[in-house]
């Protein structure tokens, strides 16, 4: 069995750029990776009969996984055919939040398609990126990792490199893409310009301006999930020092911050009004 961790990912700044015809939205989105992580295992053994053997959920968030369909298990059983003749166990100890916006799900799936499909950490090729994008718009960012400029709607992907970042994460609630992109107008459409000059500053080792951050998602989003609204208010208005932005369709929130320990505090105040938070920092990892 060969064990990763799978990063929680962090859309810096999101915009909605239109419609695809294929009916997919076309994103502009910074994407980071955090120091919170799921742990992924992948064991093949030998069998006649090939075939994704289960998958073993632990963990604080293992109630959140479904057992009969996750992505775990769908992309494992998307690259079996890539090993004639195994079968394939799989193992997850869940810590990252469900329905947050940061990804879990997608990291999850992520590795699995990098422990199978790649030797060890080599870079992932178009067929498995081909894969990914099957799987869900996040999967491929998850693919490849890092710090990433992303485009398309999830599959167009350009490295970034940059300083480390420091944020407070809190959890505000849940949220469901699928219903907060059904809620969304065209009228919420900012385009690209946004990410872009963002991406911009961040290669140039400028840092990360707040006033580029946050999602267009956030109206639709509230507007889908009344109650993600009100912890979104309660969260900004117990906790005023920071500006907090929403990741993607949420419910996650994140501040950006100077220092780890300015990180940690506003993560203990979060904590004192409820919310599940924590102090995080960007991360180089695939």
């Amino acid at each position: 069995m060969i064990y990763a961790p799978a990063y929680a990912k962090l859309n810096l700044a999101l915009s909605v750029v239109g419609r695809r015809p294929d009916g997919r939205h076309a994103l502009r989105s910074v994407v980071v990776r955090l120091d919170w992580h799921d742990l992924v295992g992948v064991g093949l053994v030998a069998s006649e009969d090939p075939a994704v053997l289960g998958v073993a959920v632990s963990g604080p968030g293992a109630g959140e996984v479904p057992e009969a369909d996750n992505l775990v298990l769908r992309a494992g059983r998307a690259v079996l055919d890539r090993h004639p003749g195994k079968s394939l166990r799989l193992t997850l100890e869940k810590r990252l939040p469900a329905a947050a916006g940061l990804g879990g799900g997608s990291a999850d799936a992520g590795v699995v398609l990098r422990l199978l499909g790649c030797q060890r950490f080599e870079s992932p090729g178009p067929d498995l990126l081909r894969l990914a994008d099957a799987l869900g718009s996040d999967v491929p960012a998850c693919l490849v990792g890092g710090s990433l400029l992303v485009g398309g709607a999830g599959e167009r992907l350009e490295p970034l490199q940059h300083p480390v970042l420091h944020l407070a994460v809190a959890v505000a609630g849940r949220s469901g893409t699928g219903a907060t992109f059904a809620a969304l107008t065209p009228g919420e459409w900012r385009g690209a310009e946004r990410p872009e000059r963002l991406a911009r500053q961040l290669g140039a080792g400028a840092g990360a301006d707040p006033e580029l951050c946050g999602s267009d998602l956030e109206p639709a989003a509230c507007r889908s999930h009344p109650q993600l609204a009100a912890a979104i208010d309660r969260l900004r208005t117990g906790v005023p020092r920071a500006r907090w932005h929403l990741t993607g369709s949420g419910g996650a929130l994140f501040a950006l911050v100077a220092t780890g320990s300015e990180a940690a505090s506003l993560a203990a105040s979060a904590r004192s009004l409820g919310f599940p938070a924590r102090a995080c920092r960007t991360v180089v990892a695939p």
